[in-house]
C-alpha cells in the first residue's frame, strides 16, 4: 500500500468535476459497486480488487475509450499496484493512451490521463518493465508542443525508471545529460540527473560541475551542486 502522504498528495490533485462524476458512477454501476455520498474511487478500500473485480475493469478498459473513464480506473486501482494482474491493467492504459496520443489525441483528457496513470504506475513497477519504462521516458511526442507547454510528460516516468537497478538506467539518463549539455532545453534534465546520481560514477563530476556553473535555470543549477556536494 502506499503511504498516507503520497495517498493525500494523489488526491489532492484529483478533480471530482461534473466528467469524473459521471464516469465514478458509470463504473460502479458496472462493478455493481456502491458509493457512499462522501467516497470517491480512489480512496482506500473503496475497491477491493477480487477476481470479479479486475475481471469487471478490464472489460471497462476492453470497452470504452473514454479517457476520464480510465483515469477513475486508475485512481480506482493505484492502491492495489503490487497485484500484478492490477500492473498489468495500469500497463494497457498507459500502452494505449501513449498510442492515441502519438495518433494525435493530445486533448486534455488524454494528457490528465497519460499524467495520472504515470503517477500510478511507478508504485509497482518490476525490473521486467524497463524496456516499457525506457520507451516512455524517450517518447518524443510528450515533450513540449510549443514553447509554451512547459509541461513535459517524460518526466513523470523518471519516477519508475529511478526505482529499477538495471544498468541501462544509468546509461540512459547519462545519455540525456549529455546531449542537453549546453543547450539546456530538455525538461527532463533534473530527472535525469537525479536518477543518474543514484549510480555515481567519478566521471560524472565533471559534467554535474558544468551543469552548476552554466545552466540557464538557477533551481537546476541548485540541485546539482546539491547531488556534487554528496559525491565529490
Amino acid at each position: 500500500m502506499s503511504s498516507s502522504r503520497d495517498t493525500d498528495a494523489f488526491l489532492a490533485s484529483l478533480d471530482y468535476g461534473s466528467n469524473w462524476e459521471n464516469a465514478e458512477a458509470y463504473i460502479a454501476k458496472k462493478l455493481h459497486l456502491e458509493l457512499n455520498e462522501s467516497e470517491h474511487l480512489g480512496d482506500d478500500w473503496v475497491l477491493t480488487p477480487d477476481e470479479a473485480i479486475l475481471a469487471g475493469c478490464q472489460q471497462l478498459i476492453d470497452s470504452t475509450s473514454e479517457p476520464v473513464v480510465r483515469e477513475v480506473l486508475v485512481a480506482a486501482l493505484r492502491t492495489s499496484y503490487h497485484l500484478r494482474r492490477v500492473h498489468s491493467l495500469l500497463a494497457q492504459i498507459a500502452e494505449t493512451a501513449a498510442a492515441k496520443w502519438r495518433a494525435g489525441d493530445r486533448e486534455v483528457p488524454q494528457r490528465n490521463l497519460l499524467r495520472r496513470v504515470s503517477q500510478a504506475y511507478h508504485y509497482g513497477v518490476v525490473d521486467a518493465d524497463l524496456d516499457f519504462v525506457l520507451r516512455m521516458c524517450a517518447e518524443p511526442t510528450f515533450a513540449p508542443q510549443s514553447p509554451e507547454d512547459g509541461e513535459d510528460l517524460r518526466g513523470y516516468w523518471f519516477e519508475s525508471l529511478a526505482k529499477l537497478k538495471d544498468a541501462e538506467v544509468g546509461r540512459f539518463c547519462r545519455n540525456v545529460i549529455d546531449d542537453d549539455l549546453g543547450r539546456w532545453t530538455d525538461f527532463r534534465l533534473i530527472d535525469a540527473m537525479r536518477v543518474a546520481a543514484k549510480s555515481w560514477t567519478p566521471s560524472d563530476a565533471e559534467v554535474f560541475s558544468r551543469i552548476a556553473a552554466e545552466h540557464s535555470d538557477s533551481w537546476i543549477r541548485q540541485n546539482a551542486k546539491r547531488i556534487l556536494k554528496r559525491h565529490v
